[in-house]
């Protein structure tokens, strides 16, 4: 990793600078007692932990459930959106929260954890960092790293290739996380603190191969997407996630759909896709309003579990890559089932119920499988995480048709920040149907 530790750099001159009376009174004036001038690295990790899966199941998860219909813009500003009249100011928010809450303070962990052998540590931050800049290049292509987090040394890093630097360092890290974890944990190891698994590292292990899973999937190999997700989550129970609490530590839709009520609705493509496979059960879940008015959403609640990587999106990798390496085997077939019976369960059915035996038992639903049912349900069964975006790009599956002009957006544009202070960004693209990029995800097309 290459950012500069700007903080700490900063921090010790100030120290060693500043004028002071301590040789006098015996003590620094200047010295605010509840501002430390260092954070221990137990708790910085709780912190990023937070801010990923804020920014994930916020912007990343409403952006990309719009573009692929899955929710709709209705009202004020998000009416607009679902129009794809969208400035780049819109994309400044999640641009600074990765690289200032999530990158940059990784950079101060990681830096920590070398310099003390905390190897465990370090591995969970590689991890983050792995999946952190996967989720940012997914959706904006080239973008800084290794010249990112300098400070005033360098205002305009340059954008690094998704395909030559970005996905390889994904790799890379992804692969050092799991060699330390089979290793000492050092003197300190990751505890409570670890808001995602409490410091078992038997289950970052899990979470580290379905990140893999995911990453395979991505550049289209298939043979180490299936080894990879394999050897991960085996139930619901493993998935990487944070569990919000109560208002006003509340998941991201819940304090959305509080403060912008009336903004976003379901989506009547959704609808209607769910209507024609009989899938009312979860249709009656999925399918409401997100409005408050007193009763929350009966999925969005205050207490949401954001999932970053879940045991059902792997079942339906597994699917998709047996089915495209071997065709309808009985992995396929198993696999595909299991996601859509971890989607019931995600919705608030029973494991194997009534509800979930009628609907496979359809002839548009059960086996044989194919392509098309499999991300069909994988569509469904993902409601509203951003990496349906993803399988949509790579599959074209459901069909979409453009809610405005002649297609949907298949990139993000930067922030406004960024054309305004980076000398290195790409020009934005100002088209009147959608001022989003696109093309920029080549390695999406190597079917």
């Amino acid at each position: 990793m290459k950012y500069m530790k700007f903080k700490n750099i900063l921090l010790m001159t100030l120290v060693l600078s500043a004028f002071s009376c301590e040789d006098f009174i015996g003590g620094d004036l200047n010295a605010d007692p509840n501002k430390p001038l260092s954070v221990p690295i137990t708790g910085l990790t709780g912190q990023i932990q937070i801010s990923l899966a804020d920014v994930y199941g916020s912007s990343f998860s409403r952006w990309n459930s719009l573009f692929t219909q899955q929710v709709e813009g209705v009202a004020r500003q998000w009416s607009s959106f679902n129009q794809y009249q969208i400035q780049a100011i819109r994309f400044d928010a999640a641009w600074s929260d990765c690289y200032e809450n999530i990158l940059n303070e990784l950079g101060i962990v990681t830096s920590i954890a070398e310099e003390n052998g905390y190897n465990h540590y370090l591995g969970v931050a590689k991890v983050i960092e792995a999946y952190t800049i996967m989720m940012m290049s997914d959706v904006w292509g080239d973008m800084p790293y290794t010249e990112a987090g300098q400070g005033s040394a360098n205002f305009n890093p340059v954008f690094d290739d998704q395909a030559t630097i970005i996905y390889p360092a994904v790799l890379s890290l992804l692969n050092e996380a799991l060699t330390l974890f089979s290793g000492p944990a050092g003197a300190i190891a990751p505890g409570s603190e670890d808001l995602y698994y409490g410091g078992d590292i038997a289950a970052w292990t899990r979470a580290t191969n379905a990140i893999l899973a995911r990453y395979y999937l991505h550049v289209g190999d298939l043979n180490n997407a299936l080894s990879r997700a394999q050897a991960s989550f085996t139930s619901r129970s493993h998935n990487m996630s944070y569990q919000y609490g109560t208002d006003p530590a509340s998941g991201g839709w819940y304090r959305f759909n509080n403060g912008r009520e009336g903004d976003i609705e379901f989506h009547p493509t959704m609808r209607a896709l769910m209507t024609g496979l009989n899938d009312t059960d979860r249709l009656g879940v999925m399918d409401q309003t997100f409005t408050i008015n007193g009763t929350p959403h009966p999925y969005f609640i205050a207490p949401f579990r954001q999932d970053l990587i879940s045991y059902r999106e792997i079942q339906f990798i597994i699917a998709e890559a047996e089915f495209r390496l071997n065709g309808n085997t009985a992995t396929a077939q198993t696999a595909y089932l299991n996601g859509i019976n971890a989607s019931f369960v995600e919705m608030g059915f029973a494991s194997g119920g009534d509800e979930y035996d009628d609907y496979v038992a359809q002839a548009s639903v059960a086996a044989p499988v194919t392509e098309e049912k499999i991300m069909t349900q994988k569509y469904i069964g993902l409601f509203t995480q951003p990496e349906i975006w993803s399988d949509w790009r790579r599959t074209g599956i459901p069909a979409l048709s453009p809610v405005s002009g002649s297609a949907v957006p298949t990139n993000w544009d930067y922030g406004q920040q960024t054309y305004l202070f980076n000398s290195n960004a790409p020009e934005p693209v100002l088209s009147p149907a959608s001022l989003l990029k696109t093309g920029a995800i080549d390695w999406l097309s190597n079917w």
